[in-house]
């Protein structure tokens, strides 16, 4: 535990002032100690104040601010604790020496000390309200449930009712063993009848909802809004309640207030916003109240990140592109340093197929986020599709060089890179690459697949080609791509009814929207005779692009 923490805070925000009163009566010495002990110069300042000691030895300000400095170092409680024990003998009636002894034994966890000394406190100061519920933590710590309600009695009988007293004593007697929810927020609502105070009312809302008691909730969540119109617990309580009864338009419009409120944190208004539009029919449903929830959202917290991805990936979802983009775009330049609010942006690029701009984008971020693989294989890619393939070469390049211990990146840009080496006609380069990504990963079905489909190309290696591509069906036995694949190897070593079954198969999980599957199945028909069925699949070919 932290003790010379509480002792400094002490010493800086209390005592401080208390010693000031008589600092005209110190000697030179003593005030450059202090001068040294407020600049943080703890060193300077202890020798400083030990001379004083030698030459004042009743000083016990001095003897307070050396039991301080002492205290920075675990090893020197002891010495810590007995400066403390001679400035409480030097000014005996002083209470913050007193109360900062009882702390520094909380802290150094000996409440067998502290107890004594904080209950002899109150009893000498009982108007101090804040050393009963230093008290009252006390006795949590040692589970003393009964002393802690004794000494919440005392603080009414001395300081009146109070929202933190009764609150405080809800949650002790909530922790009773034979603790009775129902009558001890009974008895929190009689108490609200004397002290009347948003909070409580807006807890025992909150209870009453939580016990499927929704008039009663809603009744002091009313009351809680009487109280303070802007609460913002009582309209979240309001809300939860409209929500579980279904009543949609009560709960957006008390919804609206908490996602105005601008103390609320914007990570939690996000989650919740997020978590509500996990049904895409919800939200098209009551989509202008969530334009008007993104609206108040983004209004009350215009430069959150958080808010600002929310919003456009609402806006993207909901169809209006422009918008979605520009707010990512906005949210990127807002926040120049955040990698996260750059790739959301460029993310949203790649689902557009942005190509060129991804391009222009990532050349202009990579200077802030030199080693980010995510924006270099973003440009390789882009770049790729541009048929700008020395580039996209260029890119991936860049990526091994950068990473050359991390596995999954090694054998998803040597794929790439075989990839592309293929593209240019350069077969034996891309084989080599792809040997390299099989060596990391011997069962990477991306390039299982596409080393098999190139081999069979070339018609070479069938029976090698023939293994690999086995893998991939293995592995994922509904994989269209991967089934054509097997099937059309299957065909070129003259297994023509095995393809079929393989490639009616495929039929059942996508086949029929490529061209290349089609026109491959209706090949193996017409080799197995059966040409009619064969032209069906022809046909169906010619009239679709090419994949």
């Amino acid at each position: 535990m932290d003790s010379p923490r509480i002792l400094r805070t002490i010493v800086l925000g209390i005592l401080l002032f208390a010693a000031a009163a008589g600092l005209n009566a110190q000697s030179a010495k003593y005030i450059d100690a202090l001068k040294y002990y407020q600049q943080g110069d703890y060193q300077e300042a202890l020798s400083l104040f030990r001379e004083e000691i030698r030459e004042n030895p009743d000083n016990d300000a001095a003897c307070y601010y050396i039991a301080s400095i002492c205290a920075s170092d675990r090893k020197r409680d002891t010495e810590a604790e007995n400066w403390l024990k001679k400035a409480i003998s030097l000014s005996p009636d002083n209470f913050w020496y007193r109360y900062t002894l009882a702390m520094f034994y909380l802290h150094t966890e000996r409440q067998e000390l502290a107890v004594p000394m904080l209950e002899q406190l109150t009893a000498d100061y009982p108007k101090k309200s804040d050393l009963y519920f230093d008290l009252i933590n006390v006795y949590l710590s040692d589970n003393d449930i009964e002393k802690a309600l004794a000494t919440l009695d005392k603080i009414d009988a001395i300081k009146g009712k109070s929202e933190i007293v009764a609150l405080t004593r809800t949650e002790l007697l909530l922790k009773r063993p034979d603790a009775n929810p129902d009558s001890t927020y009974a008895a929190l609502a009689e108490y609200f009848e004397e002290c009347r105070s948003p909070r409580i009312a807006s807890v025992l809302g909150d209870y009453y909802a939580g016990t499927y008691r929704d008039s009663t909730a809603m009744q002091y969540y009313g009351e809680a809004l009487e109280l303070d119109p802007d609460y913002t617990p009582a309209w979240y309580g309001k809300a939860g309640v409209h929500q579980m009864l279904r009543q949609y338009d009560q709960f957006f419009s008390a919804l609206s207030h908490v996602m105005r409120d601008p103390y609320v944190q914007p990570g939690a208004k996000a989650a919740q916003v997020d978590q509500m539009m996990s049904n895409p029919q919800f939200v098209m449903t009551f989509r202008e109240d969530f334009d008007n929830i993104m609206n108040d959202l983004q209004h009350a917290h215009p430069a959150d990140s958080t808010i600002n991805a929310l919003a456009g990936g609402y806006y993207y979802r909901t169809g209006r592109t422009d918008m979605a983009l520009d707010i990512m775009r906005q949210n990127m330049e807002q926040h120049p340093s955040s990698q996260d609010a750059a790739l959301q942006y460029l993310f949203m690029l790649y689902y557009q197929e942005n190509w060129p701009l991804i391009v222009e984008e990532v050349t202009a971020a990579l200077p802030r986020f030199p080693s980010n693989p995510d924006l270099i294989q973003l440009r390789a890619i882009a770049n790729s599709q541009q048929k700008k393939l020395k580039a996209a070469l260029d890119d991936y390049e860049m990526l091994l060089k950068l990473n050359p211990r991390d596995t999954t990146i090694l054998k998803v840009t040597n794929s790439s890179i075989g990839d592309i080496y293929y593209q240019i006609g350069e077969s034996q380069k891309a084989f080599k690459y792809y040997d390299k990504a099989l060596k990391i990963d011997p069962d990477y079905n991306p390039v299982l697949n596409n080393y098999a489909y190139y081999l069979s190309l070339e018609g070479k290696n069938l029976k090698k080609a023939k293994t690999m591509s086995r893998k991939t069906i293995t592995s994922e036995p509904d994989n269209p791509t991967y089934l054509d694949t097997y099937a059309w190897i299957l065909h070129l070593l003259g297994e023509d009814i095995e393809a079929k079954a393989i490639f009616k198969h495929a039929m059942l999980y996508g086949g029929k929207e490529s061209r290349t599957i089609l026109e491959h199945y209706a090949t193996v028909l017409e080799t197995l005779g059966e040409k009619d069925l064969a032209n069906i699949y022809f046909n169906q070919a010619a009239a679709m692009k090419e994949d």
